[in-house]
């Protein structure tokens, strides 16, 4: 077993990010090496550090932490995942969750919880702080719907992804086929196969649906 472990923090918080840091630094064989404030440069630190584990504020600016875990994760970069949550939008935290072996920690938790989890990880197994697994329990209970949504919304092509967010916005589909340089056909029969994919009869429940979840949309489409 190695005698000491390498850790960089990526949390947009100073002073929470600092109160981090100083339980570390008391946590033997625990070493902080590196901090950072958003995703980008989060991830600058850990390709160049190479740290043992990555403690990742999801909810952060430029790249969330989501998106940087699974960057990481894509990449092969060598570091095991910690994610750090409050509440969070539904897209981002599914994201987070997509990640492999990532151990959870509620932010309101963390302080008290981070050696154990750590301690977990070093033995091979992930952690989910008790809050944290309740949070994920009410809000899968609560969201079962927006969830299937979601799943359905990231099985349709970037194409038609993009058009349901100009329909969302009430395009026309001439304004769409201008918008995005296809002919009034072409519109047409990708609406046609977005209700099939989406089990929703009729244009005007496809309107229906995209104004619903303008939000979601939206966000997968810039993704």
């Amino acid at each position: 077993m190695k005698q000491s472990y390498s850790v960089v923090v990526v949390d947009d918080h100073p002073i929470f990010r600092a109160g981090l840091k100083s339980v570390l630094s008391g946590i033997a064989d625990i070493q902080v090496i590196g901090e950072a404030s958003d995703g980008i440069e989060g991830l600058k630190l850990i390709n160049q550090l190479k740290p043992d584990f990555s403690l990742l504020d999801i909810d952060m600016p430029n790249m969330d932490g989501a998106e940087l875990a699974l960057y990481i994760e894509a990449n092969a970069i060598s570091t095991k995942i910690i994610f750090i949550t409050a509440h969070t939008d539904a897209v981002t935290f599914l994201r987070a969750t997509e990640a492999n072996n990532a151990s959870f920690l509620f932010k309101e938790s963390a302080i008290n919880e981070i050696e154990h989890c750590i301690k977990q990880m070093i033995l091979g197994k992930t952690y989910i702080s008790p809050f944290c697994q309740k949070f994920i329990t009410k809000f899968r209970e609560k969201n079962q719907k927006q969830i299937k949504t979601i799943e359905q919304l990231k099985a349709l092509t970037q194409t038609e992804q993009r058009i349901l967010t100009l329909i969302a916005q009430q395009k026309t589909t001439k304004e769409i086929a201008d918008t995005l340089f296809n002919s009034y056909k072409t519109i047409e029969n990708h609406r046609s196969n977005i209700c099939q994919k989406l089990g929703i009869s009729g244009s005007n429940n496809l309107l229906l649906f995209c104004i619903e979840n303008r939000e979601i949309i939206e966000r997968l489409s810039s993704i």
